[in-house]
C-alpha cells in the first residue's frame, strides 16, 4: 500500500478541532464523511481521557487522515502526528475510527512521555490497544489477540518485551497482563501508565513492590484457561476471574 499523505490536503479537511485536523478520502463517499463527523465529534474528550491517564501531558496537534486501511492504522513513527486510520463505509463505524485514532494518540503519548512504552514493541502496544478497547470496547472484534497468547505455549512476555508491534502472540500476552493489572488487581489506568518501563514485569514491579508478575498472572489465568485446550475467549478481557468454589 502506498502511503496515503497525498490525502492530507485541504480540500478533504472535514473539520477542525483543538487539537486534530480530520480528512477524509472523498473515495469513501458520504460513510466517510459520518465517520469523520463522528471522529470530530468524539476526538477532544477522547484526547483529554488519554491525556489525564498521561498524567495531563500535552500532544499533537495531530492529523487523523481516514481511508480505507485494511490493516487498520499506522503512522510513520511513534512521535508522528499524522494517524491514517481505517474508515468502514456501507454502513458507516465512526466508532471504529475513532477507535483507531484513540489507538494511535496512545502511541504518541508514549512518546512525549519516554518512560518505557515503546510503540515499536509489545508493551507499547499493547498499552495502546487496552487503552483504546477501555473507551470503545464494542470496536476490538478483529484485532483482538488474547487468544492467540492463549492457544499458544503462554510464553513469558511480561519480562521480555518483544522488538515488533506486530506479533500476535506477545501482543495477545501485553493485553491481557494489562487488563489483569487493571481489572482484576484494581490498578488504575493512571498509575499503570505511570509505572512505564522497558518490560511489563518492571511496571508490575514498581506497581507493587513484588517480582513475581507472571507467575501470578500465568496461575490465575491458566485457572480459568487450561493450557493446551482452545480457550474460544473472543476479546481481550476476560477479567475479573473469580476463583472457583
Amino acid at each position: 500500500m502506498k502511503w496515503p499523505s497525498r490525502l492530507k490536503v485541504p480540500r478533504n479537511i472535514r473539520g477542525h478541532t483543538k487539537h486534530f485536523t480530520v480528512y477524509v478520502d472523498p473515495a469513501l463517499g458520504p460513510g466517510g464523511k459520518r465517520n469523520a463527523d463522528v471522529v470530530l465529534a468524539r476526538c477532544e474528550a477522547d484526547y483529554a481521557k488519554i491525556s489525564g491517564y498521561f498524567g495531563g501531558l500535552s500532544a499533537g496537534p495531530f492529523g487523523v487522515i481516514l481511508f480505507a486501511n485494511p490493516n487498520g492504522a499506522h503512522h510513520l513513527n511513534c512521535a508522528a502526528t499524522n494517524l491514517y486510520c481505517d474508515a468502514k463505509t456501507n454502513p458507516a463505524r465512526g466508532n471504529h475510527s475513532e477507535f483507531l485514532n484513540v489507538a494511535e494518540l496512545v502511541e504518541v503519548f508514549e512518546a512525549v512521555q519516554a518512560k518505557g512504552w515503546d510503540c515499536r514493541k509489545s508493551n507499547g502496544e499493547g498499552l495502546s490497544r487496552v487503552l483504546a478497547a477501555d473507551l470503545y470496547p464494542a470496536e476490538v472484534g478483529g484485532f483482538a489477540t488474547a487468544h492467540v497468547w492463549l492457544d499458544s505455549r503462554r510464553p513469558n512476555y511480561v519480562d521480555r518485551t518483544i522488538n515488533s508491534d506486530v506479533n500476535p502472540t506477545a501482543n495477545g500476552c501485553a493485553v491481557l497482563f494489562l487488563n489483569w493489572l487493571h481489572f482484576q488487581h484494581g490498578h488504575s489506568w493512571r498509575r499503570i501508565v505511570a509505572a512505564g518501563a522497558p518490560t511489563l514485569g518492571k511496571t508490575y514491579t514498581e506497581l507493587t513492590g513484588r517480582k513475581d508478575g507472571f507467575d501470578r498472572f500465568r496461575a490465575m489465568v491458566d485457572s480459568r484457561f487450561p493450557a493446551g485446550r482452545p480457550s474460544r475467549l473472543a476479546g481481550d478481557n476476560p477479567f475479573p476471574i473469580h476463583p472457583a468454589r
